[in-house]
């Protein structure tokens, strides 16, 4: 059983290196404990491995603790975190995740922005002479239109820290 544990993180830890955005695996050592279980629980079986938002309802070992980092974008969000996450703790060969956290932060910000103008003017002269004197008029009409449009918006990452298990 050691033995074979022992090969499963390495296997863990490999896997792990070839997934989301950024992971961090920490290997748990020591003696496994009677980690706590509960009669009921928030979980989500959409991902490659079921997501449990609390203790599971039967006795598990903890593989470790990972730290998933999605790549930044738009639509980042927590659920995409928890889905990496899971993803790699599959790869693991683990049989479940317990989520510790998860959310997003914003780490940048786009802004772009255009402006146009267009502008005219019309006009004129004219005059008469009489004698020693000119007598003239000019006249003129102008326009300018300016359009101007700009937007920002953030560029988020979506982070989940959770336990990697395995059923008992």
């Amino acid at each position: 059983m050691k033995k074979r544990l022992s090969k499963l993180v390495a296997l863990s830890f490999v896997t792990a290196l070839t997934s989301c955005a950024s992971q961090d695996f920490h290997q748990y050592t020591g003696v496994q404990q009677n980690w706590p279980t509960a009669s009921g629980t928030f979980v989500s079986t959409k991902y490659g491995v079921p997501a449990y938002y609390g203790p599971p309802n039967r006795p598990y070992i903890v593989l470790g603790s990972l730290d998933a980092t999605t790549d930044r974008g738009i639509g980042q969000d927590a659920e995409s975190a928890v889905q990496d996450a899971a993803r790699v703790a599959k790869r693991m060969r683990a049989d479940a995740i317990i989520v510790i956290g998860s959310g997003r932060e914003q780490v940048g910000t786009s802004s772009f922005g255009t402006a146009s103008t267009n502008s005219s003017y019309t006009g004129g002269v004219y005059g008469a002479a009489l004698g020693n004197s000119v007598y003239g008029r000019t006249y003129g009409s102008g326009s300018s239109i300016t359009n101007m449009f700009g937007s920002s918006f953030g560029s988020y990452q979506g982070k989940a820290s959770v336990l990697v298990i395995k059923f008992k």
